[in-house]
């Protein structure tokens, strides 16, 4: 199925059906169910201004699903009649510029990660049947479920659960979108899935600008350290080349870029950096159980900062 990607809080603003128009500067011919992708990259400023918590949403996640109705050329009078519905303060672009009409929003039970791309990528999803009635709550339950994040997804590698991928940027760079294999583990309890989220799914984070150029030095030795060579990464972007890493290294580089993300401040990037590599491999992996998953881990990821940093 086919899936589009927006920032914060936009995509927020079309599953709640506040967002009725999207306005882009190409189009295509499809018309039919859009998943909707929630950008990974955060925008604090920007989402408290349009009156939403940052914290409270979903990111690097598909969280539902609209349909795309409809797509209309835009000149500054259509575009200014229109403001009510793609809800943007910004002027006319000038053309091309296109309306995208969406439809019926859907929210999914819980956000799906899922590494996002440019324009229109593919995500296997299979809709629940809202005709059954046969268990209690079947009908409150019958949105969509998601079967799949990513297609084609590379195939798990027990000894090298950490995949990374190079995702090209407008400007000619790259970011990483840092993926690990999520094994399920036989007779673990409901309350503990959360934890293993769907078999073959992936826990995943992305990280661009200047804080990866920051980490880079951290970044190319782990990919090193794994037997690939650091030319290979820019080289890959756009290509879907998998470069595996094995449980430790990627653990580790999954805290850094957990944890430098949000920052701005080189020292302090490299504070934490250098701090995660010290770690012994006890505190990584505890620190990386904290920080990654459960209702506190963005607590947990200030906690580490402040640790490290004296954020």
């Amino acid at each position: 199925m086919k899936a589009l990607s927006f920032h914060q809080p936009r995509a927020e603003q079309i599953i709640r059906g506040l967002k009725t128009v999207d306005v882009r500067t190409w189009q295509v011919s499809y018309r039919g169910p859009l998943v909707v992708h929630a950008s990974s990259e955060r925008r604090n400023g920007r989402c408290r201004a349009l009156g939403f918590d940052p914290a409270a949403l979903a990111y690097g996640a598909l969280i539902g699903m609209v349909e795309l109705t409809d797509i209309v050329p835009l000149d500054e009078a259509a575009y200014e009649a229109l403001r009510d519905e793609h809800l943007s303060e910004a002027p006319f672009p000038g053309a091309p510029c296109y309306a995208w009409r969406f439809a019926n929003p859907r929210r999914f039970d819980s956000p799906v990660s899922c590494r996002g791309r440019m324009r229109l990528f593919e995500v296997d999803v299979e809709p629940a049947r809202s005709n059954d009635f046969s268990r209690p709550g079947a009908a409150k339950a019958a949105t969509t479920r998601v079967l799949y994040r990513v297609t084609p997804p590379p195939p798990p590698d027990p000894e090298h659960p950490f995949v990374l991928y190079a995702i090209p940027e407008a400007d000619g760079g790259y970011r990483v979108a840092l993926y690990q294999w999520v094994r399920k583990v036989p007779g673990t309890s409901e309350s503990a899935r959360h934890l293993e989220r769907v078999p073959g799914a992936f826990w995943s984070i992305e990280l661009g600008g200047d804080q990866l150029r920051a980490v880079a030095d951290h970044l190319l030795n782990a990919l090193r350290a794994n037997g690939h060579k650091a030319t290979d990464l820019a080289r890959a972007a756009g290509t879907d080349k998998p470069f595996y890493l094995d449980e430790l290294t990627g653990l580790r580089l999954a805290l850094i870029l957990m944890a430098v993300k949000p920052l701005t401040r080189h020292d302090r990037i490299e504070a934490i950096s250098q701090g995660v590599q010290a770690m012994s491999a006890e505190e990584a992996y505890y620190w990386f159980s904290k920080c990654s998953a459960g209702p506190d881990a963005l607590r947990a990821q200030k906690a580490l900062r402040i640790l490290l940093a004296g954020e």
